[in-house]
């Protein structure tokens, strides 16, 4: 592996490589939610879900691991992370509860991101906002663990990781949207951020760079993200699968699905995914996703540029403006940290 002056935590938000990955997981994602899919092989659209899922979160969990490792101001980390996620999830969730008529102990519940939480309040169209329940509850951790010493990171996230693990394995939980069934992708993905910069990185990075690892890992995740009746024990291993191999693009940039994913066709729809999986549902719950099988299908086409087109405008002129006060909010608590030479 070729040697690199800057360290992954430097780079985790701008590798053209994870812009890939961040693509590939919200195609996923739409094709278990708008393709039949099943019908190819049963418990396809789970599975090919459940792999989009796995990466997404890995993904989070790589961004704020780097995060915590260079120690950003508690309060700035805060700012950043709810200026990138309540501006849009918010609006939708309050536009939904509105013309779905959610009664105001189930729309707070959205709005404060515990409705994946028993008892579950998760209503139709907002299902997926599970997702976000979980991401936001790491952030409350990760927030914490910013206000104790740095050493406490290397410590924590790694046990959450295997005890999460372990109680998956104890209650058989191989599926669902409870945050302690499904937080182990996101903790996998800081714990490679931890291991990528830690003591034994190079034997890591050694490990990661072997050749065969960034083609063969996608099938394993898939293997892992099925789940066919009687069980699959190989979804226990799932975050650790989705992790490898976001490690091995990292570690080997040469490698042919590293170069494949780095291209710049995939940093729009990366940089939009957010904003597409948040409005996704919701619209397919309206005229654009009704109908019989041949209508319901026949509009997906337009459903899915109606959702392009309105994740376009969110991500550029409404939510970018929310992340560029986060951003500035940082520069100046950074410049007022700065020891005074007068």
């Amino acid at each position: 592996m070729p040697d690199r002056t800057d360290s992954p935590v430097q780079q985790s938000h701008r590798e053209p490589v994870l812009d890939g990955v961040r693509a590939f997981s919200i195609v996923f994602v739409l094709m278990s939610h708008w393709l039949p899919l099943n019908a190819i092989r049963p418990g396809s659209n789970q599975a090919i879900g459940e792999f989009g899922m796995a990466l997404f979160f890995v993904l989070s969990g790589y961004l704020i691991a780097g995060q915590l490792l260079k120690r950003v101001s508690p309060r700035v980390f805060i700012a950043h992370r709810l200026a990138r996620v309540l501006p849009l999830s918010w609006l939708i969730a309050l536009i939904v509860g509105l013309v779905w008529a959610f009664d105001p102990p189930r729309l707070i519940a959205h709005l404060l991101f515990y409705a994946n939480l028993p008892p579950q309040q998760l209503t139709h169209p907002l299902e997926h906002y599970w997702s976000l329940c979980v991401e936001l509850q790491f952030y409350a951790i990760a927030a914490l663990l910013l206000c104790l010493q740095p050493r406490w990171t290397s410590l924590v996230i790694p046990a959450l990781l295997l005890l999460d693990t372990t109680y998956r394995i104890s209650q058989s939980a191989v599926n669902g949207s409870v945050t302690w069934v499904r937080a182990d992708d996101i903790l996998a993905g800081a714990v490679l951020v931890l291991l990528l910069n830690g003591p034994a990185r190079e034997r890591v990075r050694g490990f990661l760079a072997a050749p065969p690892w960034p083609w063969v890992l996608p099938p394993l995740l898939y293997l892992a993200c099925a789940l066919p009746e009687g069980g699959n024990p190989l979804n226990y291993f799932r975050s650790y699968l989705a992790a490898a191999w976001v490690g091995s693009l990292l570690c080997q940039p040469a490698a042919s699905p590293s170069r494949w994913l780095s291209h710049a066709r995939w940093s729009w729809l990366a940089a939009v995914s957010f904003a597409v999986y948040i409005l996704h549902a919701p619209l397919a719950a309206t005229w654009l996703g009704s109908g019989d099988l041949l209508e319901k299908y026949a509009k997906r086409p337009l459903l899915l540029a109606v959702v392009l087109l309105l994740a376009h405008l969110s991500t550029f002129y409404f939510e970018r403006r929310f992340t560029r006060w986060a951003r500035c909010y940082g520069e100046r608590q950074a410049r007022n940290a700065e020891p005074s030479h007068g």
